[in-house]
C-alpha cells in the first residue's frame, strides 16, 4: 500500500484540477470540432482555408472567447502534475522526466491557442473587406493553421501525453502510487500517441490519435482518485 505524507488539501486540488482538466478539454474539443474550429486537416494536403475561415465567420462570439476552456484545462493539467509529482514520493527519474514534460507542454500548448485566437480574431475583422485583403489573410491563415495542426499534433502530446502523463504513469506503477490499471492506461496512451507520430509516413497511423480522448478520460479518473485519497488522508 503506497503511503504519502501530501496533505488532504493539497490532493484535493489536484483530485479537482484533474477532472476539470479532462472535461475542459474533452468539451472544448467535442464544441469546436462540431463548429469546424478546432482543426483543419486539409493544410496538409494543401487545400483551401476558406472553409475554415467561414466557419469561423459563422460562430464569432465562440470563436472570441472559446479558447479560454483550453487555457483553464491546461492550467489545471499543470497543477494536478505537480499534486502527482508529490504523492508519488519516491524519487525516480520517471517522475522527474514526467513533471518537465507537463512544465514544458503546457506552457507551449497554451501558447498555440493563444495564437490560434488572435488569428480567429484577425479573421473576424479583417475578412470580407476587400479581395485583396481576403487573398493575404488566407495565406496568413495557411501558414499559421499548418504550424497549429503539426505542433498539436505532434508537439503538445509528445510533452503532455508522452511524457507527462505516460511517464507519471510509469513512475506511480513503480511504487504502487496508482492502482495498476490505471498506470497501464496512462502508459498505454503514450505509447500509442507516441506511435501517431508515424503519420506523417503513413497516414493510417493517424488512427492512433484517438488515444489523444483517451487520456482525458484517464486524467479524470486519476483526479478522482486524488479524491478518493484525499477524504481517506484527511
Amino acid at each position: 500500500m503506497h503511503s504519502t505524507s501530501t496533505p488532504a488539501p493539497v490532493l484535493r486540488l489536484g483530485g479537482i484540477a484533474g477532472i476539470l482538466a479532462g472535461l475542459l478539454v474533452l468539451s472544448f474539443a467535442i464544441t469546436s470540432s462540431s463548429k469546424g474550429l478546432l482543426f483543419f486537416q486539409d493544410v496538409y494536403s494543401g487545400g483551401s482555408v476558406v472553409p475554415w475561415i467561414q466557419n469561423v465567420m459563422a460562430s464569432p462570439s465562440l470563436s472570441r472567447f472559446i479558447m479560454v476552456i483550453p487555457v483553464a484545462g491546461f492550467t489545471c493539467f499543470l497543477i494536478t502534475g505537480v499534486v502527482l509529482y508529490q504523492y508519488i514520493g519516491e524519487r525516480n527519474w520517471q517522475k522527474n522526466l514526467g513533471l518537465v514534460g507537463y512544465s514544458i507542454g503546457v506552457p507551449f500548448t497554451m501558447a498555440l491557442w493563444v495564437m490560434q485566437l488572435s488569428l480567429m480574431n484577425h479573421v473576424l475583422l479583417l475578412y470580407g473587406k476587400s479581395p485583396e485583403t481576403d487573398a493575404q489573410i488566407a495565406r496568413h491563415a495557411s501558414f499559421i493553421l499548418y504550424f497549429f495542426q503539426i505542433s498539436n499534433d505532434i508537439f503538445g502530446p509528445l510533452f503532455i501525453i508522452v511524457l507527462g502523463s505516460g511517464m507519471m504513469a510509469w513512475a506511480a506503477l513503480k511504487v504502487g502510487a496508482l492502482p495498476k490499471w490505471l498506470c497501464y492506461w496512462g502508459m498505454a496512451c503514450g505509447v500509442l500517441l507516441a506511435l501517431s507520430f508515424l503519420f506523417t509516413v503513413n497516414p493510417a497511423f493517424g488512427l492512433l490519435g484517438l488515444a489523444a480522448p483517451l487520456h482525458m478520460v484517464w486524467f479524470i479518473l486519476v483526479g478522482g482518485f486524488l479524491l478518493l485519497q484525499a477524504r481517506n488522508t484527511a
